[in-house]
């Protein structure tokens, strides 16, 4: 599967020179932190093999997990019915009575603002004869939500206020529970986590290793300019694990190589499958030919920074501390940059939410993509792409990569709708692009009988995290669920 953003960077893909001092053990690394910093940029306190003993186990998997019915009924029961899942953003529940609609395979929820400073989630069912409630997206100021069928209606807190002609239904009827099935639900900086568990582990515990770094980019603040939907030919898991390792970065992404340290970057992993890493912008890849002079990227980058290209002196591995420092002095973007690292003003922050998230965060914005499994096929899945961002200057976008268009409302005022496409045209940048490509793919090649299992490096260890958590769900091995 060839595409324009395939061969545009033809050229580039493979002129790389060798890597001097390749990292044998990627853990190892801490990223000089800058003047600025904080204690949630150091490392992660537990090691890989620490979290899991049996890590070294998942650098050879068996291709079956990805295809056929790869564990679709038991992913349902054991892990997606267990597990805290990101469900959406407050910023669409700014007030009482508005209500958004998440869907996990064939499971739908109602989130909604049942009244100030208070969520509440439900399974989006009536109890009569089982009609969804809501078919659409989202909505605002509801003050309950009434069934289509029959009328049947309930409170924003899930109580059955109307059976409609109550008195033709047998007393052994209305004595069953007739509100709505609650979920746990969680309000937190900005995000809407639910689980579906009967006790889930501790919101709080589950997230821990995370919540200091997540909490200092006030995604309270923030709200949805872009959010696309894409069904992939691939099951869920394939779409994740392109998502959960860089060194696919120097080939899919030639044109990052001008930018971006796509090997000596920072890998942390933390309890409940969470990880992130931590790579390094405004600086030459090592992979790269010519690693000192000024190339177009870095000129752009200095000149995003308020700075002007032609003034700068120094050669391109001083462009990063330049460009954190331009950021600081010169606000281009309109921000302040106070309670943001150094590095947090140039790199790009990529944390995973066990079992499907990814987040690339800046403080200008945050691409989140979100992996769900389709609800009847397990040879597709769902990748959602959606960009948050806080107000900026006049004109000032968030980071291009995430592709948000140029004609969109990045202000606030207006909430974009969910865009659904096709895998084969959609209307997101080259960069993710690039990646959809390799979704497809990927989930083809692993159907070659050529192919009984993949091989991971040590570059990929976060997708070993990732198979070796999934694992302790679907195996009963997960402490603390019910």
């Amino acid at each position: 599967m060839a595409t324009k953003a395939t061969d545009r960077y033809r050229a580039i893909r493979f002129n790389d020179r060798p890597i001097k001092d390749v990292m044998a053990d990627p853990e190892s690394l801490l990223l000089e932190p800058g003047e600025i910093t904080a204690d949630y940029e150091g490392k992660s306190d537990t090691r890989l093999d620490e979290i899991y003993p049996d890590i070294a186990d998942y650098r050879i998997v068996e291709t079956d997990r990805f295809i056929g019915d790869a564990d679709k009924k038991l992913e349902e029961e054991k892990l997606w019915s267990k597990t805290w899942l990101l469900a959406g953003f407050a910023s669409d529940l700014q007030d009482k009575g508005d209500w958004f609609r998440f869907d996990i395979g064939p499971q739908s929820l109602i989130i909604v603002r049942s009244a100030p400073g208070e969520v509440s989630a439900f399974f989006n069912v009536c109890k009569h004869r089982g009609n969804e409630l809501v078919q659409g997206d989202f909505g605002k100021g509801f003050d309950c939500f009434t069934c289509i069928v029959h009328s049947w209606r309930f409170n924003l807190k899930g109580k059955n206020v109307r059976v409609t002609d109550r008195e033709s239904f047998a007393k052994e009827v209305l004595d069953q529970d007739l509100d709505l099935t609650p979920v746990h639900v969680r309000e937190w900086n900005g995000l809407i986590f639910v689980s579906m568990a009967k006790t889930p582990i501790p919101f709080e515990e589950f997230y821990a290793g995370v919540m200091p770094m997540m909490e200092s980019y006030r995604i309270d603040e923030m709200y949805v300019v872009k959010e696309l939907t894409v069904e992939i030919p691939a099951n869920w898991k394939t779409l994740m694990t392109v998502f959960n390792e860089a060194y696919h970065a120097h080939a899919t992404h030639p044109q990052a190589k001008l930018m971006m340290d796509d090997h000596f970057y920072q890998y942390d992993f933390y309890p409940n499958g969470h990880n992130r890493n931590l790579f390094p912008l405004g600086m030459v890849s090592q992979r790269w030919p010519d690693t000192k002079h000024v190339n177009v990227a870095l000129a752009f980058m200095l000149e995003e920074a308020g700075l002007k290209a032609s003034r700068y002196r120094g050669d391109a591995t001083g462009v990063r501390r330049a460009i954190q420092q331009g950021k600081r002095e010169n606000k281009p973007f309109g921000i302040d940059y106070d309670g943001f690292t150094d590095n947090q003003i140039t790199d790009d922050w990529n944390p995973t939410l066990f079992p499907n998230v990814t987040l690339n965060m800046h403080p200008e914005g945050i691409l989140v993509m979100r992996f769900r499994p389709h609800p009847t096929d397990p040879e597709k899945g769902f990748w959602d792409n959606i960009v948050l961002t806080r107000r900026l200057a006049d004109g000032k976008r968030p980071p291009a990569y995430m592709g948000v268009d140029d004609d969109a409302d990045v202000t606030g005022e207006t909430r974009p709708e969910r865009e659904f496409s096709p895998f084969d045209n959609p209307p997101s940048s080259e960069l993710l692009i690039q990646d959809l490509d390799n979704m497809v793919t990927l989930h083809r090649g692993m159907k070659s009988r050529g192919l009984k299992h993949i091989v991971l490096s040590e570059q990929e260890r976060r997708i070993q995290q990732f198979l070796a958590e999934l694992d302790l769900y679907l195996n009963d091995k997960k402490a603390g669920l019910a």
